[in-house]
């Protein structure tokens, strides 16, 4: 409850591009799904979408079956309120709480697993990506790089070089790209981010 508390206070006293992970527009996001979607009609998963605009350029790719999931009921009922559109599929949970009927084609996470910090955590949020995924889908991942941020919204979180991230996920999943990137963000200073790219490929 304290987690939920701090993101719904985040998101009812800041305004939209009044955080560090602001984009006007998710260029690297957009791309990679782009790139690694075998069709439009792709399952694909947005976690912790905040109030994110890659919805709203995911539609305009004319991909169809697109979900949100976000700790933060403010953050959903705002974008929700903006796309108004019903082919959407809003989920209110922490991550580590999901509990989904489906699996996806791509599950697309910019900057939540890196406030994931202790070791069972972790643990959980991989055996997600390995139940909800399913086999030959892609995980599309971007943290804090080793020299990004030490925290984040009053967060302690950990930094991820390509490296750490092939070790972690190695187990049931191929490692197709990695890229350090900066990323401006709306004070004018630049936070250092590791993008990775990962193919499921097995289901033990």
């Amino acid at each position: 409850m304290e987690k939920k508390k701090h993101w719904e206070n985040i998101y009812q006293t800041k305004n939209i591009d009044g955080v560090s992970w602001y984009q006007e527009t998710p260029y690297e996001s957009i791309e990679l799904i782009k790139k690694f979607s075998i069709t439009d009609s792709d399952m694909i998963i947005d976690i912790g979408c905040g109030k994110s605009f890659l919805a709203d350029n995911l539609l305009k790719l004319n991909y169809k079956n697109i979900t949100l999931v976000d700790i933060s009921l403010n953050a959903l009922k705002e974008v929700k309120d903006r796309l108004n559109n019903k082919s959407l599929n809003f989920i209110e949970s922490d991550v580590l709480n999901l509990k989904l009927e489906q699996t996806f084609d791509i599950w697309h996470d910019r900057a939540v697993f890196h406030f994931i910090t202790n070791k069972k955590s972790i643990e959980k949020y991989i055996s997600l990506c390995n139940e909800y995924i399913g086999v030959g889908g892609k995980l599309i991942i971007g943290t804090f790089a080793e020299d990004g941020p030490l925290k984040c919204s009053g967060l302690e979180i950990k930094r991820y070089s390509t490296e750490n991230l092939k070790d972690l996920f190695k187990e049931n999943f191929e490692f197709i790209e990695g890229f350090r990137k900066l990323h401006c963000t709306p004070f004018d200073t630049q936070q250092s981010f590791t993008f990775c790219v990962f193919r499921k490929v097995s289901s033990r």
